[in-house]
């Protein structure tokens, strides 16, 4: 049986380019690994130009389409973003019968940086095959195995990388969360992140599109893939969009933002309580600082002054469910230099059980910034904490 390889020849820049890079050794040695021999014709298409920088192998009654890898690594995100767009192509094929590859062209450049590294976790991940991964890294790659590893390396990856901050992923106690970018390479990891996510939880997961720019939303052909998926639901929304909200809602405290959660995700990084320490995504939340029903109340601010202090990463910090009802009740509250401090005349039984689930008696100095400091000193010029004390553990 004869295999039938099927490529468009230009790129949407260089015209001709896959006909001057794709050569008979590689087009035999991709037919080998994909169908088990070497008897192939060839199909030029030059309908249109090359997406996802994609071949396609017709064998057995199996459609298998074939991304490449670039030939020069230079970007980041520039060597890989032609892939989700070769998953978006492969999910709207009508075809039952399918496969996903991957192939690594010979290249000048690393393709193998903690950032890629986790990139093809991702996409190994959302099911595709490396064809030839054990030839450039013979270390092999392994999918995710839960999100709680997924969320820990996208963590780890964006510590020691500052750029790498366009999409977040976070838990709570019943579904999983995207915050997801919808501009420049982001909306490419965007989908990839909701392919990846989506094939390792049972849970629901709720997708933030988060609209900026020139972009409204992720483009139709990603928001086709995750809605084939069908454990996704996508949220549309705005700085515009969480303006309207916040305007409605915040003086009543009804008023729940995507984009500061994600904004605190951006500047504090995974989610783990101030205070005790606990990383238990299901049960951290994000904790105002200047309560956003405060910052509705305050006459010396326009609206949209209001709004950008309510959707601050500044204006916040992570603390668990019990240390955040204490904060919000006023039980532990922070000096300005972020010490804690607790009522002078708290009950002993009450003070027991604060120091009891407290292992910090201070902010960690990458949380007292000078524009925290200025929200704390506006929760504190509401509410007289002079009878406080500073908290002893």
């Amino acid at each position: 049986m004869t295999a039938i390889i099927t490529y468009r020849p230009d790129a949407q820049k260089t015209p001709g380019l896959y006909d001057r890079i794709l050569t008979y050794k590689i087009l035999r040695d991709i037919c080998i690994r994909v169908t088990g021999q070497d008897d192939f014709n060839i199909i030029r298409d030059t309908s249109t130009y090359n997406k996802g920088r994609l071949i396609t192998i017709e064998y057995g009654g199996i459609k298998s389409f074939v991304s490449l890898s670039e030939v020069s690594v230079e970007g980041r995100n520039q060597s890989v973003q032609s892939i989700p767009t070769a998953i978006n192509l492969y999910y709207a094929n009508s075809n039952p019968n399918k496969a996903l590859y991957y192939y690594f062209m010979p290249h000048k450049g690393n393709y193998f940086t903690d950032y890629h590294l986790f990139y093809f976790r991702l996409l190994k991940t959302a099911g595709v095959i490396f064809l030839n991964l054990l030839d450039y890294y013979p270390a092999g790659i392994n999918a995710f195995e839960n999100v709680d590893e997924l969320i820990d390396e996208r963590n780890d990856n964006r510590e020691t990388n500052s750029s790498n901050n366009s999409s977040f992923i976070s838990k709570t106690s019943d579904k999983v969360q995207i915050y997801a970018k919808t501009y420049g390479a982001s909306k490419y990891e965007s989908t990839l992140l909701a392919i990846a996510v989506a094939a390792i939880t049972d849970r629901p997961i709720d997708l933030y599109n988060i609209c900026e720019q020139d972009l409204t939303r992720l483009p139709q052909s990603s928001l086709n893939t995750i809605n084939a998926i069908g454990n996704i639901q996508i949220h549309d929304t705005s700085i515009t969009l969480e303006k309207r909200i916040f305007i409605n809602q915040a003086k009543n405290n009804e008023f729940r933002s995507p984009i500061y959660q994600r904004n605190l995700l951006q500047r504090l990084g995974r989610k783990h309580c101030a205070l005790c320490g606990c990383e238990i995504p299901e049960i951290i939340q994000g904790a105002h600082v200047w309560g956003v029903a405060e910052i509705a109340r305050d006459d010396h601010f326009s609206d949209d002054i209001k709004f950008n202090h309510a959707i601050s990463g500044e204006n916040g910090l992570w603390l668990c469910q019990n240390h955040h009802k204490l904060f919000d009740s006023h039980y532990l509250s922070f000096n300005m230099d972020g010490h804690i401090l607790v009522p002078s005349n708290l009950r002993t039984e009450d003070g027991q059980f604060i120091r009891a689930i407290t292992q910090n008696e201070s902010l960690d100095n990458q949380i007292i910034t000078e524009n925290f400091k200025w929200y704390l000193s506006q929760r504190n010029s509401i509410r007289d904490y002079s009878h406080y004390q500073r908290l002893v553990i």
